[in-house]
């Protein structure tokens, strides 16, 4: 059994009881679909230390599932009532209304129904350039009327709610995201930008399996990573403590998030097809996913009440309010979609089944 060495400071009784886990994670080695990983589960704000083993405390690239942290910091500017999820993109970046784009809101943003989703017309060398970036979004023309249908926004999240941040605080998006998220929440090992060179901020390397045909994306963040160039919908770099720590937070901090923002955060905006998700059934929050039927998500069924988020190589986190399960997976191995999915739902049921033990 893989695990049997790496667990020696757990319980056999531990071992006996993520024993699907183990299995899981035995088979996708063998099959070689899975390389470095990290596995964390927090209940209410307390590790679930039977999964201790499986936590390699590593950083690593987490892709798409950073976008609710970027999403936390609106959180907070709408806490502190210094804007509102209902107010105009323009009112804080008035040259943002140009070509009819006056009446895209926050939310829209947040929900991906802002009709600002394509990046075709961007030059490749323009991504490290924000000032550039930002010209280019106030000259688009958007695809659809806002609020008209739900288009995956896989970049334009982040450059967009990370110019508003901006605009409003005179401070970058990292000086915010840290005071507003990581301070208060204690995250010590997730950021967008490495600030220096030291070795232990850097993240697992990503490899590519065979399957894969994204043949320059491990190229592509460890050139963003080097030049500190920060993505934000796709360049934040954590571990699954912290993202088990800011999901926990969410429900079980008293002091973070008031009641009412917390109400707000927790609840499907929107819900119907994804147009630039393979026409995929999707309900989303505000910077959030709910579990959905698409890819039988998480392992659980199309009503739960589950959100969180997820990005390339399987990295995935999310809260079950019904139990107060956090969940954190990450690993650093590309496969083609098919493989992703089938290791990840694999993971998934497995952990599932797990946890069905522990609390019966």
């Amino acid at each position: 059994m893989y695990f049997a060495r790496r667990a020696t400071n757990n319980s056999l009784q531990s071992i006996k009881m993520i024993k699907h886990t183990i299995n899981a994670i035995d088979k996708l080695k063998n099959e070689g679909l899975i390389k470095d990983f990290s596995i964390s589960i927090k209940h209410r704000s307390k590790n679930l230390s039977h999964f201790d083993s499986l936590d390699s405390k590593k950083q690593y690239h987490i892709f798409s599932a950073g976008k609710p942290m970027v999403a936390a910091v609106i959180w907070k500017l709408y806490d502190e009532k210094i804007l509102d999820f209902n107010d105009p993109v323009c009112k804080y970046w008035p040259e943002f209304k140009k070509n009819n784009k006056d009446k895209i809101l926050i939310k829209h943003i947040m929900t991906h129904t802002s009709g600002i989703s394509l990046t075709d017309s961007l030059e490749d060398h323009d991504y490290g350039d924000l000032n550039r970036i930002a010209r280019w979004l106030e000259n688009y023309t958007p695809e659809s009327r806002p609020g008209e249908k739900i288009s995956y926004h896989e970049v334009t999240f982040g450059w967009i709610l990370g110019e508003i941040v901006q605009r409003i605080t005179n401070k970058s998006f990292e000086e915010i995201f840290f005071e507003k998220v990581c301070i208060p929440l204690n995250l010590k090992k997730t950021y967008f930008k490495i600030k220096g060179s030291k070795k232990e901020e850097l993240p697992n390397n990503i490899y590519k399996h065979e399957s894969c045909n994204l043949s320059s994306i491990d190229k592509i963040f460890r050139a963003l990573l080097i030049n500190k160039i920060p993505l934000l919908s796709g360049s934040c770099i954590s571990n699954t403590q912290d993202l088990t720590k800011f999901y926990s937070a969410i429900l079980n901090s008293k002091s973070w998030l008031s009641h009412k923002t917390k109400k707000l955060v927790t609840k499907i905006h929107v819900k119907g097809i994804d147009y630039n998700n393979r026409l995929l059934f999707s309900r989303l929050g505000l910077g959030t996913r709910f579990s959905g039927n698409n890819i039988n998500e998480r392992s659980v069924s199309s009503a739960s009440n589950s959100f969180g988020h997820g990005g390339l190589l399987s990295c995935m986190a999310w809260i079950e309010p019904k139990t107060n399960l956090s969940i954190a997976i990450l690993n650093n191995l590309l496969l083609s979609h098919t493989l992703n999915v089938y290791r990840f739902n694999l993971l998934s049921h497995a952990i599932k089944e797990d946890l069905k033990r522990i609390f019966k």
